[in-house]
C-alpha cells in the first residue's frame, strides 16, 4: 500500500455523495490554501482504496465531560479557561476518512489498517511540531462510534455539535497520542 498526498480525478466509487465531492471539488483547493491535506492510498496497482484528510484546528473540550484521569492529561494539552469552563486545545483533526466501497473483501482496506496509516503521518508531524490531541467530528450512528471508540482506535466523546446547513448532529471524538 502507498500513502499519497496528490488529488486526481477518482471515478464514482465512495459509498457517499458528499465525500466524493469533497474529493473532487474540494480537497485540491483546501491543499493550495494549505488549508488540509488529503492523502490518498492506493494498492500495488494504483488503484484507490482509501483516503483521510489531515489538518490542525483550534477546539474547546468541556471539563466536565471527561473523567478526572483524562481531564489531568488533558491539562498537560491544554489550557483552562475560566470563563469558557473548558480546555482550549490546539489538536490535529481527521476532517475526512473513508474507503473505497468498490474493491471486494480481498482488496479493501481495514477502517484499522486506514486510521493507522493516519496516525503514521501525524506521528511523524507530531515529532517534528509536537502537540498530543486528535480529534474527528462524526454522525451518531451506531457503527461509526463503534469503529472509533474500539480498543484500536480510542477516541472518545468530548462534546458534540449541530450543523444547521446540513441538518445533522455532529460528535466531536478525542484521542491522546
Amino acid at each position: 500500500m502507498e500513502v499519497s498526498s496528490p488529488i486526481f480525478p477518482v471515478r464514482r466509487i465512495l459509498k457517499y455523495p458528499e465525500i466524493e465531492n469533497f474529493l473532487h471539488n474540494n480537497a485540491v483547493e483546501f491543499a493550495k490554501k494549505k488549508m488540509s491535506i488529503t492523502h490518498l492510498v492506493f494498492d500495488d496497482h494504483a488503484q484507490l482504496l482509501a483516503y483521510f484528510t489531515l489538518t490542525h484546528k483550534p477546539s474547546y473540550v468541556e471539563g466536565d465531560l471527561l473523567s478526572k484521569t483524562r481531564q489531568k492529561k488533558l491539562s498537560m494539552h491544554a489550557r483552562f479557561e475560566e470563563t469558557a469552563q473548558a480546555y482550549s486545545v490546539s489538536a490535529y483533526l481527521i476532517a475526512q476518512f473513508g474507503k473505497n466501497y468498490g474493491w471486494k473483501e480481498g482488496k479493501a482496506i481495514s477502517g484499522d489498517q486506514l486510521m493507522d496509516l493516519a496516525f503514521d503521518v501525524l506521528e511523524r508531524v507530531q515529532h517534528q511540531i509536537g502537540g498530543g490531541l486528535v480529534f474527528l467530528e462524526c454522525e451518531e450512528h451506531e457503527a461509526l462510534l463503534k469503529f472509533y471508540q474500539n480498543e484500536h482506535n480510542r477516541f472518545r466523546i468530548f462534546g458534540e455539535r449541530y450543523s444547521e446547513r446540513d441538518q445533522v448532529k455532529y460528535l466531536k471524538l478525542l484521542r491522546f497520542f
